[in-house]
Order: structure tokens, then C-alpha cells, then sequence
């Protein structure tokens, strides 16, 4: 690896890490890309290395297993490799009532969306702090801020990835480490047909912004070192406002919005 800064981004296949890639690949990073399917990351690699000049890793790993941050954290070590950027982006959702969620698949989401992403800040932060710069992005979620019936451990994930990422922003003041919170509301990726939620209240029949235009705010307030970021008009209203309800009542106005077209 050649002394350029090194962005390591997670769920890299696809979407929102995708895009994160080319973005960080333009301006000069060289690249380590993490996620399920490895030849999609094959097929990007070679792509941005061509355009950009960069140098890119890729390590097909599943954030769900227990022990791949360890596994993943040592290739870096004996790699030589130093991480200048994290981008946490690996996560899915389940939607639909908590009773009927397959229990195998919600421990493998919280193992993705929060004990992963915990492990992974934990062991590249120290390194960041130490050099005295370092850029870290957290994919929250517009379901952040409040209760979400149909997604209520997904919700609670993301809330967890909001408070984890303000709580750091405020213990890395004056270390040239930041911390950014990116909370899209729906958008046009994989996401929502992986979780089933196409005909959902929240999806069915709506313009949803592409993961380009998400992921070019969330670059932009990572480079101003911006706490966090709502992405969308409606999410905005919802994130902010949410804050000033009952808690009952956000949960009751996120579960109309959940609710499947049929109902």
C-alpha cells in the first residue's frame, strides 16, 4: 500500500458503500472493501483502480459471524495496512410484526448493524486518535429518532448507531477524529427489497431519492465534520419534529406509515 490516507468501507457491494467507494476513490483514497459478496467487490475494485489510480483490497467477510471483526482487523495488521476512514454501512432490516421475526436473522442483525460496527470503530479508532486525523461515518437511519412498529429492532439498531455517534463526537473534540451519524429516510437501493418491504406505506408508489444523492450529502457533512445528517424533506420534518411528541405518539405515527398498502 502506497503512504496515500485508506478509507475501509463496509457492505461495499452494493448501494450506499458503493458509492461511498467511488467517492473516496476520486478524491485520493486508497480503498479496503468488506462485505458478503466478493466479486461484486472484484468487478468495483478493478473499475475505480483503472479511473482513480488507487489501490483497493477487498476481503469478502460476513458481519454476522461473531469472529470476522477479529479475523478482519488481523488481515489488516498483517497487511500493514493503516485506516484513515471508516465508513460502517453493512446492516439490513426485518419488517413486519416483532413476533413473527425468525430469530436467527434478528441476531444476525444486531450482530451487523451494532456489535460489528462497535467492534470495528473500537479497533481503528485508537490508531485515528493516535495520528491525529481520522473520518468515521455510522449508517443510522431515519428510524433513529423514534420508535418504528414493523422494524421496531431495526429502529432500536439504528437508534443505538445515533447515540453511539454523538456520544464519540463529543469525546474525540480536539482530536482531528470526527464522527458522523448519515440517516436516510427510504431510498432507492437493495435495502428495502431485502427486508420485503416494497409494499409498505413508507415505499409503495413514492420517488425515492437514489443512493448517489444520499451518499453525496453524506461525504459532504463527513468533510465538514457534521454530527449527523438527515437525508430528505419528509424525513427531515419527522426527525426533527419527532423530538418535541410523546414517544407513544411517534410510534403510532411511524406504525401508519409502516403499514402494509393492503391494510
Amino acid at each position: 500500500m502506497s503512504e496515500r490516507r485508506t478509507a475501509l468501507i463496509t457492505g461495499a457491494s452494493s448501494g450506499f458503500g458503493e458509492e461511498f467507494a467511488r467517492l473516496f476513490a476520486r478524491d485520493g483514497f486508497d480503498l479496503v472493501l468488506v462485505a458478503r459478496r466478493g466479486a461484486k467487490m472484484e468487478e468495483l475494485a478493478q473499475l475505480l483502480d483503472q479511473r482513480f489510480a488507487s489501490t483497493t483490497i477487498v476481503l469478502p467477510k460476513d458481519l454476522s459471524h461473531a469472529h470476522a471483526v477479529g479475523e478482519l482487523v488481523d488481515n489488516l495488521h498483517q497487511r500493514g495496512v493503516t485506516i484513515d476512514a471508516l465508513v460502517n454501512n453493512a446492516g439490513f432490516a426485518q419488517y413486519g410484526p416483532f413476533v413473527q421475526a425468525e430469530p436467527a436473522e434478528l441476531v444476525d442483525m444486531l450482530q451487523v448493524n451494532v456489535v460489528a460496527l462497535t467492534e470495528l470503530t473500537r479497533a481503528l479508532l485508537p490508531g485515528m486518535v493516535e495520528r491525529g486525523w481520522g473520518r468515521i461515518v455510522n449508517l443510522g437511519s431515519v428510524g433513529s429518532f423514534a420508535p418504528a412498529p414493523m422494524t421496531g429492532a431495526y429502529a432500536a439498531t439504528k437508534a443505538f448507531v445515533l447515540s453511539f455517534s454523538l456520544a464519540l463526537t463529543e469525546e474525540l473534540k480536539g482530536t482531528g477524529v470526527t464522527v458522523t451519524a448519515l440517516c436516510p429516510g427510504p431510498t432507492e437501493t437493495g435495502f428495502q427489497a431485502r427486508a420485503a418491504m416494497a409494499d409498505s406505506k413508507l415505499i409503495a408508489g413514492r420517488r425515492l431519492p437514489s443512493a448517489d444523492e444520499v451518499v453525496r450529502a453524506g461525504y459532504a457533512a463527513m468533510q465538514k465534520g457534521r454530527p449527523y445528517l438527515v437525508t430528505g424533506t419528509t424525513s427531515k420534518l419527522f426527525a426533527f419534529g419527532s423530538r418535541f411528541l410523546p414517544r407513544t405518539t411517534a410510534a403510532k405515527i411511524a406504525a401508519k406509515s409502516q403499514e402494509r398498502m393492503d391494510h
